[in-house]
């Protein structure tokens, strides 16, 4: 088989999730429970001395992950538990995504205090490591809106804390990058959203005007007299920056879609000093995520004629990673673009 058909049938074999939104059901409390029966399971069965690590499919680090460990079962441990509307709580596995989570509670009209803006991070690596967006000036990071965690820690048991039970990991185990155990359940608490984002995108002609203006309005929560719900911006060039007002409304209009043709980050550049814009609230998430934040210029997604026939399911952050991955494995860019002596050869 050569490089190019094994290429064309690992991406055949990939099933991308779909670009817009899908119904998520919650798994409920007997699926978690043989979930964790599985995880738990897989822990007993790891010779003595063995590192572990959990035996996931996705990653967004940037490094290589380390084939010298045990992998821990997780396979059961990748859906939404329960979304309480009422008390505005939902209780999440520590392996489900973003993307699952924000389909299961803007199904609500909810939405979980901050979303990282990528759509495969999961709640629980969000919290022991580190997770931050546009919403975070004003509801601070992904820990700051858990409740309650079940805990696997490094003796094998689960150990339930929150700022009442077990406090101490509670409160140690945000940011400690799975040193203390890994989070097997979390009960977070969710905020009422609307339907629609209407962006203010200011131009700046100096950061420091820019440091400025944001310095002031992470305080305010107004900016020109309206209120300001996301917050975030673009450096350009040292004379060119842009802060994104995000507005939280219900207000009907036209919105753009960044899913398709246009480019999130593209849109931002502008001549004038103000323009404004509007997104559903789904869009307004992911809005990044779509192309990688700027990355999938690396692989022609933004060429216009390359875009036209990328199918829109695979313009994901997710995807990307697939790309990148097979890149190390089989050292596309030396096959295909620097590889002495000849034409370049695809096997």
């Amino acid at each position: 088989m050569t490089l190019i058909d094994n290429l064309r049938e690992r991406l055949a074999a990939a099933q991308p999730r779909p670009v817009d939104a899908m119904p998520i059901e919650p798994v409920g409390w007997t699926a978690h429970q043989e979930g964790v029966d599985k995880l738990l399971a897989s822990f007993r069965a790891v010779p003595a001395g063995k590192r572990v690590r959990l035996a996931k499919k996705t990653s967004n680090l940037f490094r290589s992950r380390s084939e010298a460990q045990e992998g821990l079962d997780v396979s059961g441990l990748s859906g939404v538990i329960e979304v309480d509307p009422v008390a505005r709580t939902a209780d999440v596995q520590g392996m489900c995504t973003y993307e699952d989570l924000v389909d299961a509670t803007l199904a609500h009209g909810l939405m979980p205090f901050v979303v990282p803006q990528l759509k495969t991070i999961t709640l629980g690596g969000a919290v022991t490591g580190m997770g931050v967006e546009s919403t975070s000036f004003r509801n601070g990071l992904p820990h700051e809106s858990v409740l309650e965690m079940d805990v696997l820690t490094g003796t094998g048991e689960i150990l339930t804390c929150s700022r009442e039970q077990n406090v101490d990991l509670f409160r140690l185990f945000p940011n400690s990058y799975g040193s203390l155990g890994y989070a097997v359940r979390l009960k977070i608490e969710l905020e009422p959203v609307p339907a629609y984002v209407e962006l203010r995108e200011e131009r700046f002609h100096t950061v420091e005007e820019a440091s400025r203006v944001l310095a002031d309005v992470a305080s305010s929560h107004t900016h020109r007299g309206e209120p300001v719900h996301g917050l975030d911006g673009v450096v350009f060039s040292e004379d060119e920056a842009y802060l994104v007002f995000a507005r939280f409304t219900d207000e009907e209009g036209p919105t753009s879609d960044y899913t398709r043709d246009k480019i999130y980050y593209r849109s931002l550049q502008h001549a004038s000093d103000i323009r404004r814009d509007r997104l559903t609230i789904r869009d307004y998430i992911w809005r990044w995520d779509t192309d990688w934040f700027w990355c999938s210029r690396a692989f022609g997604a933004q060429n216009p004629k390359v875009r036209k026939v990328w199918p829109r399911e695979l313009r994901r952050s997710s995807f990307y990673w697939k790309l990148v991955r097979l890149d190390r494995k089989y050292e596309l860019e030396y096959n295909f673009i620097k590889k002495p002596h000849g034409k370049p050869r695809a096997e």
